[in-house]
């Protein structure tokens, strides 16, 4: 049997073997998933993930092909038009593979995991993702887009070596599992006493400032994601306390403004793209989706409460506007994204000007006023595209009125469809009703949309009184304990928002029910039902691209003290849980540190002598 750095080393040459690049209709013909329905004319004989996958690869001794991405995702369509649209790609799958496509929002804790696995194998990750399962369902190899002639080596070599070698193959690959798992148990998980609690804060804000750009705003210094969590807990750490060094509060407000005056934002309709391409935030990769910009709408107008009079409001409000006018499903509730790619196939379609259309709608005189207002290169030809600078609102600049009636004479242009994924899913709504709940508190022009936000997701994300995570379609995505967090802490700020106790016991019942189904042996599983082996669950969960579940969930228990005791006892020491993780890098854990550090403060406060 092959232990330990063997399992490594194996499965490590079948991962360096792979280059990195610098039909008939199939089973997911009418699937209610935009993303496997439009790979429902590929040739590649596609399956949808469930135990018949499984019970085949082991009755014909197969290797499963996993390819996971996501309807907005530009290199997604890439490969798909290269290679899984290539009749001799379709023919080695067929023979050789049995080939499983999966849209990753339908199954998190799947698409989890073999990140996971990648991240760890390769150094990085993302999507498409694409894996190899042995038929037992171990993870062997993984990599993200291939082009086509790399791709097809990849299957070839693959299939030679399964061929001469799959029983050792299958036993490195199962190994590597083990030690993985292995790995993450031996960290060192215990309780941080509350004395230390404040350098704990400290170390998160230290590592968030070592990370922080303090030229352009944001993290990292190569392409930009708003990393909305971290940004959000420095902002409610900065609202706590006041011996906060300037120089955070002076990036915070460089990001914010960085991230709505260049193009990272949509300056005409409004609404962000997911991330840009360069640390300069000039090249969007055009995917907009749910969840960033319902969580956009909770961080400016948390960065207008602590610092009014900044134009953080009038960003909150344009992007609400943008995700009420494009996002709104015609029957409820939100879609989940619009993708990056127009239906024209071109990567952006619907956000690129040229000066000729330009000139079709404004006046000569606006024409020459908005060349010289964004300072237009000479040498510019009038048929090259290009993102608009913002008119209205945080980084523009000239005539307000002239500025506000030429975007209005753009939004009125019919641009190429971006087209829409219009899966709903409850932890996304339910991001969005948070959202919502705090518009309305400053506009109550926004509290309609709260009211029937809260409606919708009653009636469409509790069945029987379980959580489901995609509308209408509760059996084609897997439910997880980040859909039933995210429920529960909505309803509770609507509930107190709209003093509604209805409200308030289905936030606090389904807080009840997450522990029950999901904390077992004292740590958390994000799902309950899992095809392939797992890992005994999380001591402690992470942020990702929104606050950590984990987080959610202590905020309804820890707020209602009229849940059982023994569930509030035990969220009291999950809120003072730490790991080596955690203290080696406090920044994937900002909300919980910032949680911790207000209740802190909040007890503080009660037993200080007034």
């Amino acid at each position: 049997m092959i232990k330990g750095k063997n399992a490594w080393g194996l499965v490590l040459a079948l991962c360096i073997s792979v280059p990195i690049a610098s039909g008939a209709a199939n089973s997911l013909a009418h699937h209610p998933s935009p993303y496997l329905a439009m790979h429902s004319d590929d040739p590649v004989d596609w399956q949808v993930w469930d135990e018949a996958v499984l019970r085949q690869a082991r009755e014909q001794n197969k290797l499963i092909f996993v390819s996971v991405g996501y309807f907005s995702c530009h290199w997604c369509h890439v490969m798909q038009r290269e290679s899984f649209s290539n009749a001799d790609v379709a023919r080695l799958l067929a023979k050789d593979f049995i080939a499983v496509k999966i849209d990753r929002e339908l199954r998190p804790d799947l698409d989890r995991r073999l990140i996971q696995f990648v991240n760890k194998t390769r150094g990085s990750a993302g999507w498409p993702l694409n894996v190899f399962l042995t038929p037992a369902g171990y993870p062997l190899t993984g990599f993200t887009y291939l082009p086509r002639p790399s791709f097809t080596a990849v299957l070839q070599q693959l299939q030679q070596q399964w061929l001469s070698r799959g029983e050792e193959i299958a036993a490195a690959a199962q190994n590597l599992f083990i030690d993985m798992q292995n790995e993450g148990i031996a960290v060192s998980d215990f309780t941080l006493p509350d004395r230390a609690d404040g350098k704990l804060t400290q170390a998160f804000l230290n590592q968030a400032m070592l990370v922080a750009d303090e030229l352009q705003g944001g993290f990292g210094d190569t392409s930009k994601f708003p990393q909305i969590p971290q940004l959000l807990s420095v902002i409610n750490l900065v609202g706590q306390a006041q011996d906060i060094e300037q120089e955070v509060t002076d990036f915070i407000h460089l990001t914010l403004a960085s991230m709505a005056s260049r193009n990272l934002m949509d300056h005409i309709n409004g609404g962000f793209f997911r991330y840009t391409t360069d640390p300069d935030w000039q090249t969007p990769h055009y995917e907009k989706m749910l969840y960033d910009n319902a969580q956009m709408v909770l961080l400016y107008y948390r960065a207008e409460s602590l610092w009014p009079g900044h134009g953080y409001r009038q960003v909150a409000e344009t992007t609400l506007r943008f995700i009420e006018s494009s996002m709104r499903h015609p029957a409820g509730g939100y879609v989940s994204s619009l993708s990056a790619v127009d239906t024209n196939n071109l990567e952006g379609g619907g956000y690129l000007w040229d000066w000729q259309q330009l000139a079709r709608v404004l006046s000569d005189e606006e024409t020459s006023y908005l060349r010289s207002l964004w300072q237009t290169d000479p040498d510019q030809q009038s048929s090259d595209t290009f993102l608009t600078k913002p008119l209205v609102g945080i980084g523009s600049s000239g005539d307000a009125k002239i500025n506000i009636k030429i975007r209005q004479a753009l939004q009125s242009v019919e641009k190429p469809i971006m087209p829409v994924d219009d899966k709903r899913l409850a932890s996304w709504n339910a991001l969005m009703l948070q959202a919502l709940v705090v518009a309305a508190a400053t506009d109550r022009q926004f509290r309609q949309a709260a009211e029937a936000q809260f409606k919708f997701m009653r009636e469409s994300f509790i069945e029987e009184d379980e959580v489901v995570r995609f509308a209408g379609n509760g059996d084609l995505a897997e439910t997880t304990f980040e859909d039933y967090a995210r429920v529960s802490l909505s309803f509770l700020e609507y509930g107190r928002a709209w003093q509604d106790p209805e409200a308030i016991r289905w936030a606090q019942k389904l807080a009840v029910s997450a522990y029950a189904r999901f904390f077992d042996n004292d740590r958390w599983r994000n799902n309950n039902l899992s095809l392939i082996p797992t890992e005994p669950g999380q001591w402690v969960i992470q942020d990702t691209v929104s606050p950590s579940a984990q987080t959610a969930w202590l905020k309804v228990i820890l707020s209602s003290p009229e849940i059982e005791q023994a569930i509030g006892q035990k969220a009291g020491k999950i809120l003072h849980r730490v790991t080596k993780q955690m203290l080696d890098t406090p920044y994937y854990y900002g909300s919980l540190i910032a949680l911790r550090q207000q209740l802190n403060e909040s007890a503080a406060s009660k037993t200080t002598p007034q």
